[in-house]
């Protein structure tokens, strides 16, 4: 069984109990409908975005992700990169030195 259809089971079981449980204590009055309609609100919410949300966020996200040709081309820019910074602050620091003299 998927976790996902399991998390939702266990969620709407609990919504089930505890609505029970406040019409049998609290009888049906105003404030129980509206307490029940906010479990209910919070259930279908979470059903929605564990069942749908989710995998269309991940789709998006591995849509924008670079690839892995990408990546190392990167990679071998930012080294070259940084071997060009060092290279300008050694000449940096001979010509500092140079000044001062």
């Amino acid at each position: 069984m998927d976790a996902r259809a399991l998390i939702i089971g266990v969620i709407w079981l609990a919504i089930t109990v505890i609505g029970a449980t406040y019409i049998w204590i609290g009888n049906i009055t105003l404030y129980t409908d509206i307490i029940i309609a906010l479990l209910f609100a919070v259930g279908l919410i979470v059903t929605i975005i564990l069942a749908f949300g989710l995998e269309y966020f991940q789709a998006q996200m591995d849509k924008e992700r670079p690839s892995t040709k990408a990546l190392a081309q990167m990679s071998t820019e930012l080294t070259e990169m940084k071997t060009m910074v060092t290279e300008l602050t050694k000449k940096v620091d001979e010509i500092q030195k140079d000044l001062q003299d």
